[in-house]
């Protein structure tokens, strides 16, 4: 599949490729050999999704399936808990109905919330509003908990946290409370939607988790299979040499944003200072990424495409052979010497004159043969 995308981005570029060269003749291959005006080696490798986050691009499907059929209007966030079930599915569905329903009525919430909370009562229900600074009035749609508080989704906690709410249960009883004490931010949850106004129909956007945070491994994963293709990238230098790029295809809700692509690139982000002097301090990229200089110049550059969307690539300010620039139409980081990154965005480029030559020679092959005629 991600042999067939880079091959794809390759034909868009106009990049003659060799896949898995039959004139390597032992060795691990790279999987293409690039040809044309500025030859390369490319190595495509896949980062799969995580099985945590698997489970909950999963559980998010099944919410968007049973949410897409809703007639009614706004848009919705979920947070999911590891152990949300298809019966919490259920139930927090059948919550957001009656919450949506509220943005039409004349005293309508800014946001609403449906929640199934840890250990719900599942055939008893609550309402209560409360109002923040952050969201506006929100007004929560619940299940009831036994402990008598309710998770706060999306960072929602009561401003003032002094204020009075009116608790409703499904079983007509109503118990005011100050609001700060029913709306706990430590509170786990098994699933939220957190949904507001807007007048097209209802569209669940996106997910995250729920519950304690966990970090996430993306910087480790990317260096390595950096290690693994530099590797590989050596064996194809024995027979030609040429700069080598690592495509890296990454799907999923899990993918890393630039700065944790740079920072498995080139080393995490820290506060260096000397003794106690924390003025003088200044942030560093430590020196465990997978590039220095003395670590992978064999790779000249990461290609990195996450889910759907456009390249991003990244140069090795080490490389032994620096990637050429501009190759594909795409955004380009590059590490400068004083230690900052110079971005360059190639996606609104003109044609190359490689290409502008092509296409100006086979007009004229076209007029020519009118001429002929």
């Amino acid at each position: 599949m991600s042999h067939s995308r880079a091959e794809t981005l390759f034909r868009k570029a106009g990049i003659p490729f060799e896949h898995e060269p039959d004139w390597i003749a032992k060795g691990r291959k790279p999987d293409f050999y690039c040809s044309g005006r500025s030859p390369f080696w490319c190595e495509v490798k896949d980062l799969e999704r995580l099985e945590d986050s698997q489970r909950l691009s999963k559980s998010f499907n099944e919410l968007s399936a049973r949410t897409g059929n809703l007639d009614l209007t706004g848009q919705g966030f979920a947070y999911i808990h590891e152990d949300f079930s298809n019966r919490d599915a259920k139930n927090v569905v059948h919550l957001l109905k009656r919450a949506l329903k509220r943005f039409t009525d004349c005293d309508a919430p800014d946001t609403v919330v449906a929640l199934v909370p840890m250990n719900p009562h599942r055939k008893e229900f609550v309402r209560f509003a409360i109002s923040t600074k952050t969201h506006g009035t929100v007004e929560f749609h619940s299940c009831t908990a036994p402990t008598g508080i309710y998770g706060s989704p999306d960072g929602i906690h009561a401003e003032p946290y002094e204020q009075k709410t009116t608790l409703r249960f499904s079983t007509e009883v109503e118990k005011s409370f100050i609001a700060g004490s029913v709306v706990a931010p430590g509170q786990n949850f098994l699933v939220a939607i957190v949904a507001q106004k807007r007048s097209e129909k209802f569209t669940l956007m996106t997910a995250a988790r729920a519950g304690p945070i966990k970090r996430l491994r993306n910087p480790e994963r990317i260096r390595d299979v950096l290690n693994d293709a530099n590797g590989q990238f050596k064996n194809g230098l024995r027979y030609r040499k040429a700069p080598c790029l690592l495509a890296i295809f990454h799907e999923g809700l899990d993918v890393p944003d630039d700065t944790i692509i740079k920072s498995a690139l080139y080393g995490d982000l820290k506060f260096s200072f000397s003794g106690d002097n924390l003025g003088d301090g200044k942030l560093i990229m430590d020196k465990d990424g997978a590039w220095n200089p003395d670590k992978n110049r064999t790779t000249s550059a990461v290609l990195y495409v996450r889910n759907d969307g456009a390249p991003l690539i990244v140069h090795n300010y080490w490389a032994e052979r620096p990637f050429p620039r501009g190759l594909f139409a795409c955004r380009e980081v590059s590490a400068q010497a004083d230690g900052k990154f110079r971005e360059d965005d190639f996606a609104n480029r003109p044609l190359s004159l490689k290409i502008f030559g092509q296409k100006l020679a086979r007009v004229l092959v076209r007029l020519l043969r009118r001429c002929i005629k």
